[in-house]
């Protein structure tokens, strides 16, 4: 009897406090530093030898967030194209984050940098979102890391790190 007491109250305690902790509300308006980790997939056409059509998914996680913002634990999902002419690429796509409670947030981004592990930025537009996060504006100003080799033939990973800034109606 005292071990289902235990166990009761040991399943009480997790659902009480869990509550606080998946219940969180997100700061309303806010910005700081942004860190996230990413593989992507591409599909790639060349065009001689100075032109490649790149057309890519992407998927990461945020590393680093403010505590109180919808991007904390959130994961992503890109969907993106790039052009390069002699090295130099410009790119875009959309982005769909997914936050810690399962709400979403929605971007658009312009992109551009150097192929081959170059530098390269990118200023994401966040253009709506669902439940906590409907109506959210703001942007992601990010620069990956150059320097990160493939782990596996046709993937790149990479890092994303820059500043978040957002509002919540």
């Amino acid at each position: 009897m005292l071990k289902k007491a235990m166990i009761f109250l040991f399943v009480l305690l997790f659902i009480i406090s869990s509550g606080t902790v998946f219940g969180a509300e997100h700061a309303k308006q806010g910005s700081g530093d942004y860190v996230s980790a990413k593989s992507t997939d591409a599909t790639v056409l060349t065009m001689g030898k100075e032109r490649l059509q790149m057309n890519y998914e992407q998927l990461g996680a945020v590393v680093k967030a403010p505590e109180n913002s919808p991007f904390h634990n959130a994961s992503f999902r890109v969907i993106g194209t790039l052009h390069a002419i002699k090295g130099k690429w410009k790119g875009n796509g959309m982005v769909e984050f997914t936050c810690a409670s399962g709400d979403k947030i929605y971007s658009t981004f312009e992109a551009q940098g150097m192929l081959g592990g170059g530098p390269s930025s990118s200023i994401n537009t966040f253009v709506g979102g669902t439940g906590a996060c409907a109506g959210i504006t703001g942007t992601l100003e990010i620069e990956g890391v150059p320097g990160i080799k493939s782990s596996k033939k046709g993937t790149f990973q990479g890092i994303s790190v820059g500043k978040v800034t957002w509002k919540i109606p």
